[in-house]
């Protein structure tokens, strides 16, 4: 019965999340980017730690595309119901919607 307790508690802190949601925005500052058929939140992450060598401040993503940089302008971020397009690597992370970024913290 505690290993099962302790196998538990071991899942929960391997799939904590290291990002955070700041908005959805109409434009992404990008300095590096990456398109897959699978994007996720997880892909779209490990993908701006590696590349961006921990650089970027913020990851955005729009269906199937990646784009690692700076906080967007405040005067860029709208309505979050317009970032509401789940993302094709796992549908119940969300990936912008048409022509917005939904903008996560890393």
């Amino acid at each position: 019965m505690q290993f099962s307790a302790a196998l538990a508690l071991v899942g929960a802190f391997s799939v904590a999340q290291a990002y955070s949601f700041v908005g959805c925005s109409a434009t992404a500052v990008s300095s590096v980017s990456k398109t897959d058929m699978f994007m996720s939140f997880g892909l779209c992450e490990d993908f701006c730690k590696k590349e961006a060598c921990g650089a970027p401040t913020v990851m955005a993503l729009s269906g199937n595309l990646c784009h690692c940089g700076k906080m967007p302008d405040q005067n860029d971020l709208v309505d979050e119901a317009l970032c509401n397009t789940p993302c094709p690597g796992y549908g119940m992370d969300s990936c912008g919607g048409p022509n917005t970024f939904s903008i996560f913290s890393i």
